[in-house]
């Protein structure tokens, strides 16, 4: 996973209008499909690293993005 690479790679392009859309940024998401349907199963999760690799990477930019919250958590 290389969200910041990604995310730097496509600034040099942006304008303003752009959107740029990173999915799965909440901390309880599991690394692969299926995991966590048995709760006693557990899943290991890789939302918190993605997470924190995007508040760095917006962080760095504080005028140049903004987060569109008309579609943020919008499935719960």
């Amino acid at each position: 996973m290389n969200v910041t690479g990604v995310l730097e790679y496509f600034d040099k392009f942006t304008q303003p209008g752009d959107y740029i859309c990173v999915e799965d940024t909440n901390p309880l998401i599991p690394k692969a499909a299926g995991q966590g349907l048995v709760k006693e199963m557990g899943y290991d999760l890789f939302g918190p690293r993605k997470l924190n690799e995007l508040k760095q990477f917006l962080t760095g930019r504080p005028s140049k993005y903004l987060v569109d919250q008309r579609y943020t958590d919008m499935f719960g």
